[in-house]
């Protein structure tokens, strides 16, 4: 309930996410909030504290992290000609990612999807690269 995490963020529990005690002091203030985190910022509390207060809430994490910067590398590589033939991506874990990451089919599943944002723009260059060629991607 609001009543719980209010008190939680009184006592100052070390659980509740930056971005939640953001949500929390706009909802106060009768600010809309849009969440760029991708912590678990809307708890029940958060919800329930919103609708009490009339207050907008939305939005789910930005994805402004490492895939969207090496999207925007591999994009301005490949637009000034130059061939990227294998890339690394590392995850540290933030989030619940260490958790979710541990099953392999979700490894697999973060793997795929970190890979296909890289294929997809390789796929769109056919002088650099030839039809059905992918760059060796790791996700680590």
């Amino acid at each position: 309930t609001s009543e719980t995490l209010l008190a939680a963020i009184g006592r100052g529990e070390e659980e509740i996410a930056p971005s939640t005690l953001f949500a929390v002091a706009s909802i106060l203030e009768g600010c809309p909030y849009i969440n760029g985190s991708p912590q678990n910022t809307f708890v029940p509390g958060v919800i329930d504290l919103a609708e009490q207060h009339n207050v907008l809430i939305g939005g789910d994490d930005f994805k402004s992290g490492q895939t969207k910067m090496k999207s925007v590398l591999v994009d301005f590589l490949v637009g000034a000609g130059l061939k990227p033939e294998s890339i690394v991506s590392y995850n540290h874990l933030g989030n619940n990612d260490g958790k979710n990451l541990s099953s392999p089919q979700q490894f697999r599943s973060e793997e795929i999807s970190k890979s296909n944002v890289v294929d997809d723009m390789v796929a769109s260059n056919d002088i650099l690269y030839k039809k059905g060629q992918h760059l060796d991607h790791v996700v680590v």
